[in-house]
């Protein structure tokens, strides 16, 4: 029996619509960006007057300033001109609370490391946007200082209207904070060595029950997997005494870890490039950044890994690229300088084969700016995230 003719109608119309959405959708998926100053940060450096070929949200190919950026042969995906423009990699904020800063404070006890901070996060948080805005497109998404072991952090690239959230390490570290916020009067532990200790006593006591620790018991995997190595701490400690603590626990345990804070880390640089410790600093304060990037200058100068976080929402997004310039111009290169935001703490969380860097193969994460990125007047005029337009200025 024949269909009738209405039927054949709309079935031809839905093939139509299928196949117009399918082109539009390849057409999108191809982008061709040209005439910028591209600062790799990679083994390109940087490269003047070049151009970036982006398919499935991967930089396939980069064309350097004697070459003919095109599209393939094809002739699908759009062209954008970005000249007289600067691109970097989508900056990476590896200490962030942005989006869940008061639902990740649970500080009736000292000991949460069942507590897994992406269950705070919220996508329609205009903190969210804000990051965007500013050039933030990785971040590790983390628990608050307030407790002794406050629980897991997540590495992730952040979403919009356009895109979702992208996971790139659910499970990525362990919070443990010799920050003075775990130490209150109120509840155990109340000193410095009392935490370091109280810490210690756990990991005795998991270590002796391993045989009985069973997957479904969180807070005891979690510790479990911080004994075994497979999940690495990072520790919140700034003055002198806190990581000089976080530098003896580790040594006591044998394990690897990451300062996160460490305003006097200068103090100790000696013991934190022996023992190949990275730092990620507090972002500078406007009041005094002077000596706080003296400091910082001082870390990286003695090949100690250094990167710049932003504790939002405590504070500002912003703050990343003045924490970069401010070391700039403590006489360290401008890439190097631009490395403390984007590979450098990329590297540290272990996600650099994907961001932190525009090389052949990674994910499409870019800012662009209207002038050079580390010049504050220069206002960012495009975030793209796996090559998908995420901020524009103006729209």
């Amino acid at each position: 029996m024949r269909k009738p003719r209405s039927a054949s109608i709309v079935g031809a119309g839905c093939l139509l619509f299928v196949a117009v959405w399918l082109l539009a959708f390849e057409t999108e998926d191809i982008l061709l960006i040209k005439g910028a100053k591209l600062y790799t940060l990679g083994p390109e450096g940087v490269l003047q007057d070049a151009g970036l070929l982006i398919q499935g949200g991967k930089i396939k190919r980069i064309f350097r300033k004697d070459e003919k950026p095109a599209l393939p042969s094809e002739g699908k995906g759009r062209v954008i001109d970005y000249s007289g423009k600067s691109i970097i990699p989508g900056m990476v904020d590896a200490h962030t609370y942005l989006s869940g800063y008061y639902r990740l404070l649970e500080n009736t006890e000292s000991i949460t490391s069942d507590l897994v901070a992406l269950a705070a996060f919220d996508a329609l948080n205009p903190e969210v946007q804000e990051a965007l805005q500013s050039g933030i497109t990785t971040v590790n998404f983390s628990p608050r200082n307030e407790n002794l072991v406050a629980g897991i952090s997540s590495v992730m690239k952040l979403p919009n209207s356009q895109t979702d959230m992208t996971i790139l390490k659910k499970e990525a570290f362990l919070k443990i904070s010799f920050n003075a916020a775990a130490v209150r009067p109120d509840r155990a532990p109340t000193s410095l060595m009392g935490a370091q200790e109280m810490l210690s006593e756990k990991m005795r006591a998991v270590r002796g029950n391993r045989g009985g620790v069973r997957e479904g018991v969180f807070e005891q995997r979690a510790i479990l997997r911080l004994l075994d190595g497979n999940l690495p701490p990072m520790i919140a400690a700034s003055t002198f005494a806190e990581i000089n603590t976080a530098l003896k626990w580790l040594e006591t345990w044998r394990l690897k870890g990451v300062i996160v804070g460490g305003e006097e880390a200068h103090l100790l640089s000696r013991a934190l490039k022996e023992r190949e410790i990275p730092v990620l600093l507090s972002p500078f304060l406007p009041s005094y950044p002077e000596k706080m990037a003296a400091n910082a200058a001082l870390l990286a100068k003695q090949g100690i890994a250094v990167a710049f976080v932003s504790h939002m929402p405590e504070g500002e997004p912003l703050w990343l690229r003045l924490s970069a310039l401010m070391l700039y111009h403590q006489n360290v290169s401008q890439e190097e300088a631009l490395k403390t935001i984007t590979l450098t703490p990329a590297r540290i969380l272990g996600v650099a084969d994907s961001v932190g860097s525009i090389e052949e193969g990674k994910d499409a994460d870019l800012v662009v700016f209207l002038g050079e990125p580390l010049d504050l007047r220069s206002q960012i005029e495009a975030v793209y995230i796996n090559g998908r337009n995420v901020f524009e200025k103006g729209k």
